[in-house]
C-alpha cells in the first residue's frame, strides 16, 4: 500500500510541476499575442497615415 501511495505522490508532483510549467508557457503567449496586438495597430494606424499621404500627392500632382 505505502508503495502505492508513493507513486501516487510522485505522479502527483509531476503534474503540479507540469501545470505550473504550462501557466508559464501561457504567460509568455499572452505577452506576445498582446505585442503582437499593439503592433498590429501601430502598422495600421501607420498604414492610414501613408495612404492619405499618397492621396493628398495625388491631388497635387
Amino acid at each position: 500500500v505505502q508503495n502505492q501511495v508513493d507513486e501516487v505522490i510522485d505522479v502527483m508532483q509531476e503534474n503540479i510541476t507540469k501545470v505550473i510549467e504550462r501557466g508559464e508557457r501561457l504567460d509568455d503567449l499572452q505577452d506576445k499575442s498582446e505585442s503582437l496586438s499593439d503592433n498590429a495597430t501601430a502598422f495600421s494606424n501607420r498604414a492610414k497615415q501613408l495612404r492619405r499621404q499618397m492621396w493628398w500627392r495625388g491631388c497635387k500632382v
